[in-house]
């Protein structure tokens, strides 16, 4: 039986492995196809696709974009070009809003009393992931409660969502992102198909005829918190939108409450349409 995951995330954003250990896990875990689709970043491709090769797994390239509608709406790209001009210029964008976003959370969090800087941020990142340029990495929430966590402030990632820097929380910041119709066309300038990641967390937003309209090709019906039940009814939605389906686990790494890596089983007709985009 092979696997199939398609999201999965390295240290160039909240992951916490490097892309060249992605491939050894994925391999060890019986994962046949397989996708990196890191935030706002298609940095860690370099060099990743021949490693996975080698080890026998079909792969994609891939990214996910986060958009503002919702902290948890994210657009999932595949087989895009990771060297395409217009997507790496949308991508430098989309970066320098996340860390807009990271000063005006740390401006709320110093009356709380955590006092930090971006610089404070790059060089935790250091730690985490050495050799990787700061301007090549994405910055997120996450690494910010890892710094709280550092310093004693918070227990772990979950705590500093829940106390300070998640949705109505005190030092809460709504995400700058691109819109649904600007994260689409990213990804279609790129050269690929667009899916709706972990749909089932923002189910009350899901808009899929609209967002069809814009260019969306796909939605992740198969994801860890769906049960069997929502993953059939999101495959009926697929049906009825004429969406692709798609699969993925949302792997971070170790220490992120997201660590094991795995994936669903892959069926040709579930998942063949992505035939076009596997290397």
């Amino acid at each position: 039986m092979s696997l199939i995951n398609l999201h999965t995330h390295s240290s160039f954003s909240d992951g916490t492995l490097p892309p060249e250990r992605l491939a050894a896990v994925a391999a060890a875990a019986g994962v046949g196809y397989f996708s990196l689709t890191d935030h706002d970043n298609t940095a860690g491709w370099s060099g990743l696709g021949p490693l996975l090769s080698a080890r026998g797994l079909r792969w994609c390239r891939g990214v996910e974009l986060s958009t503002r509608l919702h902290d948890s709406l994210h657009v999932l790209g595949y087989g895009v070009d990771p060297e395409s001009p217009a997507l790496l210029s949308a991508l430098e964008e989309f970066r320098r809003r996340r860390l807009a976003r990271m000063e005006e959370i740390l401006a709320l969090l110093r009356p709380l009393g955590f006092s930090a800087t971006l610089a404070d941020l790059e060089a935790a990142g250091d730690l985490r992931a050495p050799g990787v340029a700061p301007a090549a990495r994405t910055y997120g929430r996450p690494h910010l409660a890892d710094l709280m966590e550092s310093r004693g402030f918070v227990k772990n990632r979950k705590h500093a969502f829940e106390k300070y820097i998640g949705y109505d929380c005190p030092a809460y910041v709504p995400p700058r992102g691109p819109d649904m119709e600007e994260s689409i066309k990213a990804v279609k300038a790129a050269g690929g198909a667009a899916v709706i990641a972990h749909p089932g967390v923002v189910e009350k937003v899901l808009d899929l005829g609209a967002w069809k309209e814009m260019g969306l090709d796909g939605i992740e019906a198969f994801y860890p918190c769906h049960t069997v039940r929502k993953m059939g009814e999101f495959m009926a939605l697929a049906r009825r939108f004429g969406l692709g389906v798609t699969a993925g686990t949302d792997f971070h790494g170790p220490g992120t409450g997201r660590e094991e890596m795995s994936g669903f089983e892959y069926d040709a007709e579930n998942f063949g349409w992505l035939e076009k985009y596997w290397s």
